[in-house]
């Protein structure tokens, strides 16, 4: 019986790991142009940039709103939103009251999201 002889196929993946293979692609290659924001920025470094100035403003006005003994004014939440802000909160790994993260995300949403709002 004759044996079957198959062409050999050369695979530019043999000698790369699967770290390499992922980092390939989705880093962008040296042909491709990054997505650029409108002023010219890279897009993945403003998303960054962002994501590091939320996490402080969030911390800010965490310390803003905690320890505040006033009243307040009284709003309904969605079972749903409550018990994810709860999540997040056993989460965490300090003691934060519920309104003190309530009110810092709130606040942290809108700081960042201002022009937005303002069109609605």
């Amino acid at each position: 019986m004759a044996k079957n002889s198959r062409p050999e196929i050369d695979n530019p993946l043999a000698n790369m790991g699967l770290d390499d293979i992922v980092r390939g692609i989705t880093t962008p290659g040296k042909d491709k142009e990054p997505v650029v924001d409108a002023n010219g920025d890279p897009a993945a470094e403003r998303e960054t940039k962002r994501r590091k100035r939320g996490k402080k403003a969030f911390e800010e006005n965490l310390a803003k709103y905690t320890g505040i003994s006033e009243q307040g004014f009284a709003i309904w939440l969605p079972k749903e939103v409550k018990k994810r802000l709860e999540l997040i909160r056993l989460n965490a790994h300090r003691n934060i009251p519920l309104r003190s993260l309530a009110a810092a995300i709130i606040m942290t949403y809108i700081e960042e999201n201002e022009e937005s709002l303002n069109e609605l």
